[in-house]
């Protein structure tokens, strides 16, 4: 009889012993992968430039889930828990949508502040070299060839920000077309300074007379 309960009590032993390893907890590799995703995504919707702090808000969200995957795989099997972890990763692909959402919308944003300030550019330029037709000659011919290279490197300059554009980067396309336009307005303030030096010199008709 004392037999049969000590192999009762093996039995149940061993029964409990394998439905604590059954019921251990399992890392949520699946949401893990998504949140890896999520990040991913957002990177590539170009949020670390379009939505830097959010997205790093979402970057340290992220590493302080891994670090709590971390956690739990440190302790023993019977003591693991993951719920935090995959609270926290749930999260993260939440956040990671809006971020690359809100990316891309502020992206889009920025390409058409950059395209109007290329305009701009050009504009500025054409309008340089529209006066520059009207530029004197004579004594201040070297000064009127020093602003004329000006004007031939402002109109090379024009390139580089439709190369900017085309490459999607419109932030640094938008700070270059806007320097740009100044350098085109101070090229064209030069020249109107020299029509008008050159206006002042003229004698009048009655000075003449």
């Amino acid at each position: 009889m004392n037999g049969m309960v000590g192999l009762l009590h093996r039995g149940l032993l061993v029964t409990t012993v394998f439905i604590v390893v059954l019921g251990c907890a399992q890392p949520p590799r699946e949401q893990l992968d998504a949140a890896q995703k999520a990040v991913d995504a957002a990177k590539a919707a170009d949020a670390a430039t379009y939505a830097k702090d959010d997205f790093a808000k979402l970057e340290q969200q992220f590493a302080l889930a891994k670090d709590e995957l971390a956690k739990q795989e440190q302790l023993l099997p019977i003591f693991r828990s993951y719920s935090d972890a995959n609270a926290m990763l749930v999260k993260v692909v939440e956040e990671g949508g809006h971020v690359a959402a809100k990316a891309a919308q502020a992206k889009e944003a920025a390409k058409t502040a950059a395209l109007a300030a290329e305009k701009e550019a050009q504009q500025a330029v054409a309008s340089a070299k529209e006066l520059m037709t009207h530029a004197p000659t004579g004594k201040d011919k070297a000064a009127v060839e020093a602003i004329r290279q000006d004007l031939a490197a402002l109109e090379t300059s024009l390139g580089p920000i439709r190369q900017l554009i085309d490459k999607g980067d419109f932030v640094g396309a938008e700070a270059q077309a806007k320097a740009v336009k100044e350098k085109g307005a101070a090229v064209s303030a030069e020249i109107q300074s020299a029509i008008d030096k050159t206006k002042a010199k003229k004698p009048t008709a009655r000075a003449r007379g």
